[in-house]
Parts: C-alpha cells; structure tokens; sequence
C-alpha cells in the first residue's frame, strides 16, 4: 500500500512538471514562430511508352501550421510550395515552384486542427531511382521546411505487367474522396477504398489484394477483371471490413497476367486515435506505455474488456488529465506521446527504447539540460550524465555490457521507486 502511495505521489508531481514544460514549450513556440510543419506523398503511376513513369506529389499543410493575418473581416494566410525530383546523382528531373492564399472567415477555423491545405502537381520523369525533395514556406514568417523521400521505380517496367502506387482515399462514402496523404485513418472505419494503375499486354489479369496486421492476414481476395486485349487503366477498389483496430495496417496487392507474369506492390495506412502522436502499433501499446504516470491496476483497468470499452476508458483517462478542457488538443498527451516515439527511436538497445532506464527517465522529465558522456576505457564502462538543472535533479546511466543498454546508477534506484514499470 505504501509502495502504491510513493508510486501515485510521483505520478501526480511528474504530471505537474509535463504540464508545465507544455505550457513553456507553447509559448515558445508562439513566440518563435517554428518551421511549418507537414507532410507529403509522391505516388507513382506507370505510362504507356513504359520508359517514363507519371509522379504525383500531394502536399498536406494543417491551418494551424500557417501564420493568418486578418484582412477586413477575414484572416488570410499566404504559403509556397516547391517541389524537386531528382535523379540519383542528384542531378534536377523535374521540378515546380508555386503559391497559393487561403482565406478563412474566423480565427477559430484558423485553429481547427483536423483542417489541412491540399497541394497537389505531377511530373513526368523516367522510371529510375528518384528523390523528392518538398519546401513549403510561410510567405508571412518566411520561415521554410523541406522534407525528402527517396522512390525507387527503376524496376517498374522490368517484368510484362506494370503496376503502380496503391492510393488509398480517405473517405470512402463521399464523391469527393482525396488521397490519404498521412497514411492515417482517425476511428475506425467500415469501408477501404483504393486505387491502381496497372498496364498489361496479356489477358486474362487477375488481381489478389491481402490486409496483414502484425504479420498475420486479415482479409485477402482475389478478382478476374472482365477485360480482354491490353490494359491501361486505373482500377478502383471498395472493400468492407470488419473487426478493425487502432494498429498499423499492411495492404499487399498483386497482378497476375495470362501467362502467369506477376507483379506486386504494398502499401501502410493507420487506423489512430485523433491527437495521439505515436508510431507503436496499437492501442494496447498505448495504454501499457502509461505505467510512468499511473498505476498498474488503473493500465490492467483499462485494458479489460473489449476495444470500444478500452478506448472510451483510455479517453478518459487522458479527459482527467487534459491541461485546457473543452478545446481539440490535449497537449498533456501529445507531450507524453511525442517523448515515447522518441524514446522508441533514441534508445531501443535490447528492449524498446520507452522501456529503457533513459526512456523512462525521457517521459518523466523531457530533455535534459546537459548530458556529459564517457567514452569506453579499459577499467571503466561508458557512462551518461543526464542534468536537469531547472529542476534540480541529475540522473547516471551505465553501460555494464557495452552493447548500448545504459541502466540507472544503483544509487538512484536505492533512493527512488524508479522500477514501477514492468
């Protein structure tokens, strides 16, 4: 009982300085005006002259990643976007430069945060490995933001059939369904649409699409498509579905001509919770990865029964906790979500990186101030010192086995009731 009390107490003290490093960290923002945030596809589509492929790039910029101005009644915000693809010397393919305005009628659709800018431009360039390279910029800020992504279609015509970019749509019910850019589906959903180009000399053609969700097959068919001759056509998909969740979702496709040619493709979308920012698979991660700021019979609470309970229960977890109730974010989550993610990639050695000694001390506290690192000697192992002089506190990790996998000193963890996790 006393365990729990330490454990409880901690909890509620690290949740105070999580909200306030949000609130610091809001501020600054606010005041520094950051690069715009976004995010970008280029898709792929195969041609009939089969030398040349047809590259569309689809620019996706939330409103709250943009500087609005009021203008009379309105508030105006003014952005560009460049686009370059290259080849793989680096050498320019294609490329485009341009600027568009958007005009809202209030501040408060300024600050919708499920409301994002579209931008969209295709290219022509040959079918090799590729390298899109993605600026937008705040034309009030001035500020830029450029992102890359590496495509490799040097073996789109290799084989008889070519087949392209599965593209997934993100409304299957409406008429004016447009690409799934994030690759992010927010609630579950009934219906999957998608779309391919596939270009073929020799019918028959049979296509068999397989939905894998951690390696195991979800839902698979397979359909003769009703065409004789050559094809070039872009083909349309509507699957319904059942039993879906909050994971990571693989979508494998594959053609099959008359002479058994063969050719497959695949592509990733998510099925998330709206405001959550992690890349770890599931629901279930989630609320396991909470053991820091609650306990464990709240997480096996939680987790019993099934996944519409669980989530209802998981949103209100967070509710409780939610620093600025009655708006869209709950940045207390965010915060907490953003450090996982960057626990998972900053320090998995032997175990995932948010179940770390330095993971674990990531979530709870943030970044530190100072980190002063010894390199491995002969009669010394490698050592980490985390500062955090805003708060006071100084935190030894070791390297005993000098594969990475950095523990806390003994001494903190004789003082403290840092191994409440698993």
């Amino acid at each position: 009982m006393a365990k729990s009390r330490i454990k409880l107490t901690i909890a509620i003290l690290l949740l105070m300085l999580l909200v306030a490093g949000c609130t610091d960290q809001k501020i600054n923002q606010d005041k520094d005006l950051t690069l715009p945030n976004f995010s970008f596809v280029g898709l792929s589509e195969p041609l009939a002259d089969k030398a040349n492929i047809k590259v569309s790039v689809h620019v996706k910029i939330p409103y709250t990643e943009l500087q609005f101005t009021r203008v009379g009644e309105n508030y105006l915000a003014r952005y560009e976007v460049g686009v370059n693809i290259l080849d793989k010397d680096n050498e320019r393919l294609a490329g485009k430069i341009w600027s568009d305005s958007l005009k809202l009628n209030s501040y408060q659709d300024t600050r919708k945060t499920d409301k994002t800018v579209l931008a969209v431009n295709s290219f022509t360039v040959p079918a090799a490995e590729l390298t899109i390279n993605v600026r937008v910029t705040d034309l009030y800020t001035k500020k830029s933001r450029i992102l890359t992504d590496d495509v490799d279609q040097s073996n789109m015509y290799s084989g008889e059939l070519a087949l392209g970019n599965i593209l997934i749509m993100d409304n299957p019910s409406s008429d004016k369904s447009e690409l799934l850019v994030n690759q992010s589906f927010y609630e579950i959903i009934d219906t999957l649409l998608f779309k391919v180009r596939l270009i073929g000399e020799l019918h028959p053609y049979e296509l068999k699409y397989q939905l894998v969700v951690k390696g195991e097959k979800k839902l698979g068919e397979s359909l003769i498509l009703n065409h004789q001759g050559a094809i070039d056509s872009l083909l349309t998909f509507v699957v319904p579905l059942t039993d879906m969740h909050f994971t990571n979702y693989a979508l494998h496709l594959t053609a099959t001509d008359g002479q058994e040619n063969r050719v497959t493709t695949k592509t990733n979308f998510n099925v998330r919770i709206r405001g959550i920012n992690f890349d770890v698979g599931d629901l279930d991660e989630a609320v396991k990865q909470l053991v820091y700021i609650t306990t464990e019979s709240q997480i096996r609470e939680i987790l019993h029964g099934a996944v519409d309970d669980e989530l209802v229960k998981f949103r209100e977890f967070w509710l409780s906790l939610d620093p600025t109730p009655g708006t869209t974010e709950n940045e207390l989550m965010d915060e907490y979500y953003r450090r996982v993610a960057f626990s998972i990639e900053a320090f998995s050695v032997i175990q995932e990186g948010w179940r770390s000694d330095r993971g674990m001390i990531y979530i709870l506290f943030g970044p530190p101030d100072e980190i002063q690192r010894s390199p491995f000697e002969v009669d010394r192992k490698p050592y980490q010192v985390w500062e955090y002089y805003r708060i006071g506190k100084q935190f030894v990790f070791r390297d005993e086995t000098g594969f990475g996998d950095y523990r806390l000193d003994q001494r903190f963890l004789d003082q403290n009731d840092w191994r409440f996790r698993y």
